[in-house]
């Protein structure tokens, strides 16, 4: 379980998210901001730092998620910076995503695959899955060298083993139980 100091911080973002009516828009632009610290470690450690001025880091935060239709999003984010929390940004976004997705129905998963699929070819699962389980699904792509084969998906503590794998012990216990082909 996350620790609950981060699942308070997400959930009262979650709560302007609600009462704004834009739960679907800020799930989206913490996707967004957690993205952007994951793709730029550096801006992290600016932001972490307590030898950086707060003016400068929350002027950096003002400049580079300015354009988010979140309103909330960047005085929470100076929130964060200012109680030196920013390390943990990816826990309370984890949270607040979590808290979201609730909200919105929607369940996310990871289809494991010998190489990444093509956006049509992870549709096509996603779609697949959204009419089994009767809920929105968003899927990551994630390669296995593991895998043979196939595609393998985790989704809500559940598994769909579609690898190559999985049919060949489906086959050889079905051989040992004295099946034919």
């Amino acid at each position: 379980m996350k620790n609950e100091r981060y699942a308070n911080y997400a959930d009262a973002l979650y709560q302007f998210a609600r009462d704004e009516g834009k739960i679907s828009a800020y799930r989206e632009a913490m996707k967004l901001v957690v993205s952007t610290f994951a793709d730029n470690p550096s801006f992290g450690t600016f932001l972490a730092s307590y030898s950086v001025p707060q003016e400068r880091q929350f002027a950096l935060l003002e400049e580079v998620f300015a354009s988010l239709d979140t309103p909330e999003l960047v005085p929470f984010l100076k929130l964060v910076t200012a109680r030196h929390l920013i390390p943990h940004l990816s826990d309370i976004a984890d949270c607040f995503i979590q808290e979201c997705n609730e909200a919105l129905g929607i369940r996310e998963g990871i289809v494991y695959s010998t190489a990444l699929l093509s956006k049509d070819d992870l549709a096509k699962i996603q779609s697949a899955l959204e009419e089994r389980l009767g809920v929105k699904v968003y899927l990551h792509n994630q390669a296995d060298t593991n895998l043979i084969g196939g595609v393998k998906v985790a989704i809500d503590g559940k598994v769909f083993d579609g690898s190559i794998q999985a049919r060949w012990e489906a086959l050889r216990n079905q051989l040992l139980k004295g099946g034919t082909l």
